[in-house]
């Protein structure tokens, strides 16, 4: 029995870090774009982006530029957790690298919550909403893990783990989404000021039903 469960982490292990090699070569074009966009905030381009930044505003196009950089940094460095190796063996790294991650993940919220604050959005209240909400989202799970980290719950850590990396890879899967849908529908319901259905749509889709997934993910292995 002992023999079998060894061989089937062994293969998890090996299924994980395939799917982690994989989502990297998918999420580079998006941090490529991201970096870009940070690139021509800082280097005087900003209004080439309207939709993001504009002349004399700041204290907004800072919090959009801070939300950007630090969610490029996010998005590239959550996949490490959950890297068998480093956790298991390299504890001081994992700590380490979790709290740095805790740390963006609440920059990132706070930049972008901000924003929205001065701002809005540019589909409007619905959008503002929903991407409020994934900011509240973000800062809770982040808070979360680190309580229970700090309180050795290994059991809830890794709960609230899980749901802060899916919540952390969230503006990639934003994208994502997108890029799906259009190769599908060729953008059926979407508009340019992200007005139609399926923007709307978006704009909870693509963070509440991974956390409930893994919500039910979580039941099931605890009953």
């Amino acid at each position: 029995m002992e023999k079998r469960r060894v061989e089937f982490n062994w293969r998890w292990e090996l299924l994980k870090y395939g799917l982690i090699i994989l989502m990297y070569l998918m999420v580079a074009p998006f941090l490529v774009h991201a970096v870009e966009l940070v690139r021509a905030a800082l280097g005087g381009e900003a209004t080439k982006k309207p939709y993001l930044f504009i002349a004399g505003g700041t204290l907004g196009n800072t919090a959009m530029v801070v939300h950007i950089a630090v969610g490029v940094a996010l998005t590239a460095l959550v996949p490490l957790q959950l890297v068998g190796v480093i956790r298991w063996r390299l504890t001081a790294f994992h700590r380490v690298t979790g709290v740095i991650l805790i740390g963006l993940a609440l920059l990132a919220s706070i930049g972008g919550l901000t924003f929205i604050a001065i701002r809005g959005t540019i589909g409007g209240p619905v959008m503002s909403l929903g991407f409020s909400l994934y900011g509240v989202c973000v800062m809770t799970a982040a808070v979360r893990t680190l309580q229970t980290a700090l309180k050795s719950d290994r059991i809830r850590h890794g709960q609230w783990a899980l749901r802060f990396f899916w919540l952390a890879i969230g503006s990639w899967l934003y994208r994502l989404h997108y890029v799906l849908w259009y190769l599908v529908t060729g953008g059926a319901w979407s508009n340019p000021d992200f007005s139609g259905a399926f923007d709307k749509l978006q704009n909870f889709a693509f963070f509440l039903p991974y956390l409930a997934v893994v919500q039910i993910w979580i039941f099931y292995r605890t009953v």
